[in-house]
């Protein structure tokens, strides 16, 4: 592998709950250009990282982020005391109650961006509070490796003031769920709040970590209910979720793998087809929104969709501008009532999308993709229009 790609190896999986010989507790390392981020240090974790592959790359950490100070997430922080340990302030003390050992902290703050190593990192406040008070200065983090980002986050049942436009489309999302059902008391999401996680932030893949579904026990009291009512091992857990996904409709545009230790995660790169585009094309904007347009027999049909909503409105007579770059189509007409028109203009970094019905806007917005986005959008305008 070379220094410049990016991986991320799970270094374990297991809840809260003392590690038997080879069993590490929730952890993640996540190598990019030569450097090794760490994810949480707890119960196990250091035996762990000693397998680490030489192609993946150093087994000792060059810096670790904690996401908040449960002993089983930081217990191994003593086994790296040159290793400098980002968190915020209220976890620092936490853990200095804790660890005997000298360990360099370097503060972060929810909301504010900070530089280590290659990556890109901010911090999101989250709630832990269950059945016990929680833990203060939790957070959740989503890393940045070049064009990459992958969001961290277990041990969370809330997030505290979270940009969505932060959390959106990751290429990877590390998401705890300790039980299947929802169980607030457990302080932390469930499988089920995971697919709407999944959906609301438009995750490319995800992994799932720290179930151990013993909660699950406590839904068999409810006669009504039909999911599970007690531990999945991983692979009953797999049928689940591969079931649900199918059943969902989306059309293998949604993964979510239950984590096993060890297991190492890639990018996947989609090469790029000089040929012709198609005649229909999906765009994964940098913020909130998938665009999707298709040609069809004089007409073209536009969606627009965002986690919550999907706005899809068939256009007629579109036709491109002298440049390519933007599309206008005409409103179609019924005997009873007059569609919207439409006007796109793809700029380098944006597409400008107005739908408009008579006077008033239905959807009006510069939307914000990639330069190789761009130049798709507008290659499917110039090839079918």
């Amino acid at each position: 592998m070379a220094t410049s790609d990016l991986a991320v190896r799970i270094n374990g999986v297991l809840p809260d709950v003392p590690t038997s010989s080879g069993n590490a507790n929730t952890s993640a390392s996540i190598f990019y250009n030569g450097f090794h981020l760490l994810v949480d240090a707890g119960s196990g974790v250091s035996q762990s990282l000693k397998s680490i592959s030489k192609d993946l790359g150093n087994q000792t950490p060059d810096a670790i982020l904690i996401t908040h100070a449960e002993k089983e997430h930081v217990s191994d922080l003593d086994q790296f005391p040159n290793t400098k340990v980002f968190c915020t302030e209220d976890c620092k003390n936490q853990i200095i109650k804790m660890q005997s050992g000298q360990l360099t902290f370097v503060s972060v703050q929810p909301n504010q961006s900070f530089e280590v190593g290659p990556f890109s990192i901010t911090p999101i406040a989250a709630e832990n509070a269950g059945e016990s008070a929680g833990y203060p200065g939790s957070v959740i983090y989503v890393i940045k490796a070049g064009e990459s980002k992958i969001t961290a986050g277990w041990d969370f049942l809330s997030l505290v003031n979270a940009d969505d436009n932060l959390l959106w489309n990751p290429d990877l999302l590390l998401l705890g769920t300790e039980t299947y059902n929802e169980h607030q008391s457990t302080g932390m999401i469930s499988v089920i709040d995971a697919y709407n996680l999944v959906r609301k932030w438009n995750a490319k893949d995800c992994y799932i970590l720290h179930y151990s579904g013993e909660k699950d026990v406590e839904d068999k009291r409810n006669q009504w209910h039909r999911g599970p009512v007690g531990p999945l091992t991983p692979d009953e857990l797999q049928k689940i979720l591969d079931d649900h996904l199918r059943a969902t409709g989306h059309g293998g545009k949604f993964s979510i793998t239950v984590a096993r230790q060890a297991m190492v995660w890639r990018p996947s790169f989609k090469t790029e087809d000089e040929g012709p585009v198609g005649t229909e094309i999906e765009v994964e904007a940098l913020e909130k929104y998938v665009i999707g347009l298709e040609k069809l027999e004089g007409k073209v049909a536009v969606s627009i969709e965002d986690s919550i909503n999907r706005l899809t409105t068939e256009f007629a007579n579109p036709r491109q501008s002298d440049d390519g770059m933007s599309l206008d189509a005409d409103a179609i007409k019924s005997m009873m009532m007059k569609g919207p028109d439409l006007h796109l203009k793809v700029s380098e970094s944006s597409v400008r999308i107005d739908i408009t019905k008579g006077k008033k806007p239905m959807f009006a917005e510069d939307i914000p993709i990639n330069s190789k986005d761009a130049q798709k959008l507008s290659r499917f305008i110039k090839e079918n229009f």
